[in-house]
């Protein structure tokens, strides 16, 4: 653990103190003017980096925003930031450019460290840039400052609670807000992520998401960034990936589903196996059993954890395939994904599903009992310092048990009679009907694994209480070109409502792609979903039913 009272990118120095000749950063990819860095050559030329941005006049405490390409300029940028005390606020440019700068006007950053694109956009829309005072250009192909002689220059104590950066959220049922991340916030992570998960110097990392490897020069892990879109990881070439793995004798790996799906699609074509990889995150999504264990399969002598938690919390609990294995048939049978036990420093309590904020409740109140569903709401010290300049938002998401502060995760879920953790769905994507709440992750999951349903999303039309459920379906293209969308709609009700019968479900729509979040592809947009069908449901009434 850092010293009390050191920045964030002291983990950074240490790394390079101990393991000076270890791959820090290293690029699957060919790209411009980057070479693999050493942890050594990394914390150069961070430290040069760092003092271009002071001669900028960036200073502490200044909010900036952190706009290059992913990639090793992101970690290198970053982590120039966080020496000089300054505060990345990182914005996932794939939520759309209306998303974007409304991110940028909340926030009212005072800096910019930005590629020319950048530039272009802050002149081209002042008025989502006015509070950007300092700018600084990254031009093509510069990776920090060059190599040199260290600033001389000691870092200046910070408090442990003091901001250190800004992190939005994907946004995926709502407005994307601005999380706030203590340097003690990344503290308990580095933590987590050493004691919980066994991660130790020296290991590889394959990094599909540039803005977990933050966490790598910690560790003394060497980040492999692979040659993939990190926005469009759906466009991620299998090959590539199970190349990067076995070329770069990777160790460890944190991926969303639809990377995980790649690598096992490739692996089982061609029969390969990843003996040196230890454990392979799957994050973002719920994990379906039929890719946790195909993953398992070609993990020899390691194996797939599962990690439950959001940009606001991470981690809070996690489960392995085997665990998902054994759970197969409950998940199926609408009993909730399995996202396991609560790490050893988190407290989850399951509180009634009831409209914000809470109320604070008395010390050792224990929640809903087991089995009973209703929100998922986490103490520890991985919650975030709540929203940043929403004040309204981060009331709303917290309150109190006794002396312990709370967050809650906006999912439903409960404990099951074994004591792990289940997850229903959003709270906000639960569909209420005449019938009852109806939450997503009760019939997905046995939908998904249809023959003809390449992924599926629960959609509620009308408002509640009288939601009517549907079913929103991306279909399996050769599937759908044998048989045609009529027998398809009525093989998919048949069996949705023979297992659900509690569930009356009487339509059935087809989409060529399904709207996903850009950070993991993974997360579908059900609330877009469900208005853009319930408007053409009113002008063609009997749409999606059986004819």
């Amino acid at each position: 653990m850092r010293e009390q009272g050191a920045s964030v990118a002291t983990h950074l120095t240490l790394s390079a103190e101990k393991y000076p000749h270890i791959p820090a950063l290293v690029c699957g990819a060919k790209v411009p003017s980057f070479s693999p860095l050493s942890f050594s050559q990394l914390d150069q030329l961070v430290d040069q980096a760092s003092k271009e941005l002071l001669l900028s006049k960036i200073k502490s405490g200044d909010k900036a925003l952190l706009f290059v390409n992913p990639g090793p300029g992101l970690i290198i940028w970053a982590f120039a930031l966080f020496r000089i005390g300054a505060i990345p606020v990182v914005i996932d440019p794939g939520m759309g450019i209306r998303s974007f700068l409304s991110c940028i006007q909340r926030t009212q950053p005072e800096a910019m460290v930005g590629i020319s694109k950048a530039f272009w956009i802050s002149r081209l829309l002042p008025r989502s840039f006015k509070s950007v005072r300092k700018r600084y250009l990254v031009r093509p192909g510069q990776y920090g400052g060059t190599t040199g002689d260290k600033m001389g220059q000691e870092e200046k104590p910070v408090d442990p609670d003091a901001l250190a950066a800004i992190v939005f959220t994907s946004g995926s049922t709502g407005a994307p807000k601005g999380v706030r991340y203590l340097h003690r916030t990344f503290d308990t992570q580095i933590q987590a992520l050493k004691n919980t998960f066994g991660m130790t110097p020296g290991e590889i990392d394959l990094t599909t998401l540039p803005i977990f490897g933050l966490f790598n020069p910690a560790l003394g892990i060497t980040s492999v960034l692979p040659e993939i879109n990190p926005r469009k990881p759906a466009s991620a070439n299998p090959e590539k990936l199970v190349h990067a793995l076995t070329h770069h004798k990777i160790t460890t790996a944190f991926a969303s589903p639809v990377i995980g799906k790649k690598i096992v699609y490739a692996s089982t074509k061609n029969g390969n196996s990843f003996p040196d990889i230890k454990r392979f995150f799957l994050a973002g999504a719920p994990i379906s059993p039929d890719l946790a264990q195909g993953l398992q399969q070609v993990l020899p002598n390691g194996e797939v954890i599962v990690p439950y938690g959001a940009t606001e919390a991470l981690p809070v609990s996690s489960t392995n395939a085997s665990h998902i294995r054994n759970a197969r048939e409950s998940i199926l049978a609408g009993e909730g994904s399995l996202i396991g036990s609560p790490l050893p420093e988190v407290k989850v309590r399951i509180l009634p599903s009831v409209q914000s904020p809470l109320p604070d409740y008395e010390q050792g109140n224990p929640g809903l009992p087991d089995g009973q569903v209703g929100e998922i709401c986490v103490s520890g010290g991985m919650v975030s310092a709540g929203y940043d300049r929403m004040p309204g938002a981060t009331c709303d998401a917290r309150f109190r048990i006794g002396e312990d502060s709370y967050h809650r995760m906006g999912d439903l879920g409960y404990f099951d009679p074994a004591g792990k953790l289940r997850f229903l769905g959003r709270k906000a994507e639960c569909i209420h009907s005449s019938n009852g709440p109806i939450e997503t992750e009760r019939c997905e999951p046995f939908i998904n694994q249809l023959p003809y349903v390449q992924k599926c999303a629960l959609i509620g039309l009308g408002d509640a209480p009288n939601q009517q459920p549907c079913l929103v379906i991306e279909p399996v293209r050769e599937k759908m070109r044998e048989h045609g969308e009529a027998y398809m709609r009525k093989a998919i009700l048949e069996s949705c409502n023979k297992r659900f019968p509690e569930f009356p479900i009487e339509r059935v729509f087809f989409e060529k792609r399904l709207p996903v979040d850009a950070r993991h592809n993974a997360k579908i947009h059900r609330l877009s979903l469900g208005r853009k069908w319930t408007q053409l449901i009113s002008r063609k009434p009997d749409l999606g039913k059986i004819k």
